[in-house]
C-alpha cells in the first residue's frame, strides 16, 4: 500500500467517525480510496449533513472550493470531487507532519 494513503485512512476515519475497516484498502491506487470515500459522501450528503460538514470542518476543507463542487458540478460528480479534495488535504496534513516531525 502507498504508505502516504496508508496515513490518510486513519485521519479520514476519525473525522468521518468511521470504523477504520470500512476504509480498508486492498490496493495502494488512490482511485479506491476516492471511490469507497465518495461512497460515504454521498451517503452523508443524502442522510446526515450536520456529520458531513463537521467532517469537512475538521479536515479544514476549503469552504469556497466546497460550495464551488457543491453548486456547480454535476450531481453524479459531486461526491467524488469532494472524496478528492478530502484526500488533497489530508495528503498535505500528513507531508507536513513528516516534513515537521522531527522539529
Amino acid at each position: 500500500m502507498n504508505q502516504e494513503v496508508g496515513k490518510c485512512v486513519p485521519l479520514i476515519c476519525q473525522h468521518f467517525q468511521l470504523p477504520e475497516n470500512e476504509l480498508a484498502l486492498e490496493t495502494s491506487d488512490f482511485s479506491e480510496l476516492e471511490h469507497k470515500l465518495a461512497i460515504i459522501i454521498g451517503r452523508l450528503l443524502n442522510s446526515d449533513m450536520d456529520r458531513l460538514m463537521a467532517a469537512f470542518y475538521k479536515i479544514d476543507l476549503d469552504e469556497g472550493k466546497f460550495k464551488q463542487i457543491i453548486s456547480t458540478a454535476p450531481p453524479a460528480d459531486i461526491s467524488i470531487l469532494l472524496a478528492k479534495e478530502v484526500i488533497k488535504r489530508e495528503l498535505l496534513k500528513v507531508e507536513t507532519r513528516e516534513k515537521y516531525k522531527d522539529f
